[in-house]
């Protein structure tokens, strides 16, 4: 009767330790799970414009609200609030935001669209306006577990060093006449992406908008450079050059190129692809940026800020020589199956303003998947159609110091930036859950050899003494 109730005693701690271990290893949300819109469900409140706050949470960027530099906005939920989505009208100076008695900033990273993560147990947040007047769109407010939903742009600050630079002249340039680059390069091979506009569409409120929703459907997540040079139309190139200043955009591309410093860069139509001056232009002023960024003695300013730069390959759209057709047809595993023409597609459908007028063609004078190699510092393709043929891989990271500091201590103010892609489901317990139950069953195992062992022992000595 003993030996049977420390088996049973055993036995319950086994099964209390596998249950431990079976908690550790559920993961902290289930694949696939989304965080939960709880915007309709939230209260917004103001001391300025309160007749207007519905218009945050109606989720038509048409209508806006606005507020004074200094005054406050309270955005507060009976749940836990875990991130918050702003849509701005313009890019927003920087601003305070305090949530969870944390005090945070925001807008320094100039995103027009910002998501903003929170941590610990938030139920308001504040915003207070910076150093001048704001006008905001809409804000979209997320509770519960699991990734951000996949419409929500996370962006991340323009990059440092550049695998490919996009230079479109206009938004809606990069889907029409670069088709599948983005969706494919960015999108499916992971590389680094930049895309840098030589105008800007900010007199038309919604383009901005378009621009940055049709950049994160293909796959591009490093925030684009946006040029000071507004749009204007211009039918030739001489009209173009009546427009801008030939020098300024020369200027603006050679920075470009140094602060980037890309292995690619993809350009536009000689003849500016339907004819459209500026798009001429910069192309024209591309070909002598190539050569400026290289030369220590030209534009001094982006000399000494970020260095020279001599572009490995410059790829240009519809250009006869060295000529390239692009297989934009493979299915993508990045996005579901779907290949990088449809994503282009998709990608340029983001731009309601345009579709009427324009369409991505894979055939015809605007076919998006011809290119030809301009110029190149590592030899001739060879018939691959890749972009990057003969570039070679960057070398593996330096591996770390023994010395580096194993955690960063955030203070109460900290910043708010784009925060990093959202967590896969712990998996890790899996492992360790697997580990712990193999210790467990050693341990219990050897337990019942032993007091079996001493079980017979006394059982031996008990009919001995018996005898």
């Amino acid at each position: 009767m003993a030996f049977s109730l420390k088996i049973r005693r055993w036995t319950g701690l086994f099964l209390l330790l596998l249950t431990v271990c079976s908690f550790l290893a559920q993961p902290a949300y289930a694949e696939g799970e989304v965080l939960s819109d709880i915007t309709k469900d939230s209260v917004f409140a103001a001391a300025v414009n309160a007749d207007t706050l519905s218009r945050l949470s109606d989720k038509t960027r048409s209508t806006k609200w606005s507020f004074s530099k200094g005054t406050e906005l309270t955005v507060s939920s009976e749940q836990d609030i875990i991130g918050l989505y702003i849509l701005w009208d313009k890019t927003p100076a920087p601003y305070t935001l305090l949530a969870g008695g944390k005090s945070l900033t925001g807008g320094k990273n100039g995103f027009l669209h910002e998501y903003i993560a929170l941590s610990g147990t938030v139920k308001s947040v504040t915003i207070t306006a910076g150093a001048k007047n704001e006008t905001v769109c809409d804000i979209y407010v997320f509770s519960g577990t699991g990734n951000t939903p996949d419409w929500v742009e996370r962006w991340q600050p323009p990059l440092e060093k550049a695998d490919m630079l996009l230079l479109p002249t206009h938004a809606d340039d990069e889907h029409l006449f670069f088709g599948g680059t983005m969706p494919y390069y960015a999108g499916e091979l992971k590389k680094k992406v930049q895309v840098a506009y030589l105008t800007h569409h900010w007199g038309e409120w919604y383009r901005p908008h378009e621009l940055l929703n049709g950049l994160w459907k293909v796959g591009i997540t490093a925030y684009p450079v946006i040029s000071e040079f507004q749009d204007k139309y211009a039918g030739s190139l001489s009209a173009a050059q009546s427009i801008y200043k030939q020098e300024d955009w020369l200027s603006y591309e050679v920075t470009l190129l140094r602060r980037f410093k890309p292995d690619v860069v993809i350009g536009h139509d000689v003849d500016g692809e339907y004819g459209h001056g500026a798009h001429i232009l910069n192309t024209l002023v591309l070909k002598s940026a190539i050569a400026d960024a290289a030369d220590p003695e030209k534009f001094p300013i982006s000399f000494e800020q970020y260095g020279i730069w001599d572009t490995p390959k410059t790829y240009l759209h519809l250009y006869k020589e060295n000529a390239l057709v692009m297989d934009w047809d493979k299915p993508l595993e990045a996005f579901g199956g779907r290949t990088a023409l449809d994503m282009a597609k998709e990608g340029f459908a983001c731009h309601g303003s345009q579709t009427t007028y324009f369409k991505v063609e894979a055939s015809g004078p605007y076919d998006c998947r011809k290119f030809g190699l301009f110029r190149t510092l590592v030899g001739p393709d060879t018939g691959l159609n890749d972009f990057f043929e003969n570039i070679l891989p960057p070398p593996p990271p330096e591996p770390e110091s023994n010395d580096a500091p194993s955690s960063t201590d955030i203070s109460e103010t900290s910043t708010v930036s784009a925060p990093p892609a959202a967590k896969k489901p712990f998996s890790k317990g899996i492992g360790w859950a697997a580990a712990g139950l193999l210790v467990i069953v050693l341990f219990v195992t050897v337990a019942l050899i032993i007091q079996k062992r001493k079980y017979k022992a006394r059982y031996a000595r008990s009919n001995h003494d018996k005898k």
